[in-house]
């Protein structure tokens, strides 16, 4: 297999990359969450390539336990607190998503939501509220 097809090709200029963040913020200058916005992917759409991918999974399972006691404080759930997200990190996708299951989560009163995917008692209200999804209820 040729390793041009296992890199990431950039959508501004057009050539492939094992790292393609590097390339954008050094290369063109911009952020990659702008690189992902303008192009509409998603905003945990990955910018390396696979084999770069599996060479960290390899590593940091090499080094699990080390990662995994030296990430969490001890005695917390959770290294975030719940709910703390960046609204900007919405991608086109997930938002347009979220419309087409409108129709779902209107019949139910509680549920997940499907952009910030935590859980709430009234679902219209926190897809109004906070990504202005819904309309008012009268």
């Amino acid at each position: 297999m040729n390793t041009k097809e296992l890199n990431i090709k950039c959508l501004i200029c057009g050539k492939s990359f094992k790292h393609l963040g590097s390339h954008i913020a050094k290369g063109h200058k911009i952020l990659c969450r702008d690189y992902k916005k303008e192009f509409g992917l998603d905003y945990n759409f990955p910018l390396i390539s696979a084999d770069v991918k599996k060479k960290k999974q390899d590593k940091f399972n090499e080094r699990r336990e080390y990662y995994l006691k030296n990430f969490k404080k001890e005695g917390k759930k959770w290294q975030f607190k719940k709910g703390h997200t960046n609204r900007q990190r919405f991608s086109k996708m997930s938002i347009e998503r979220a419309r087409q299951n409108l129709a779902w989560i209107d019949t139910h009163k509680a549920g997940t939501c499907p952009i910030c995917r935590m859980t709430f008692e009234h679902l219209a209200s926190h897809l109004y509220n906070a990504h202005g999804l819904i309309e008012a209820r009268k």
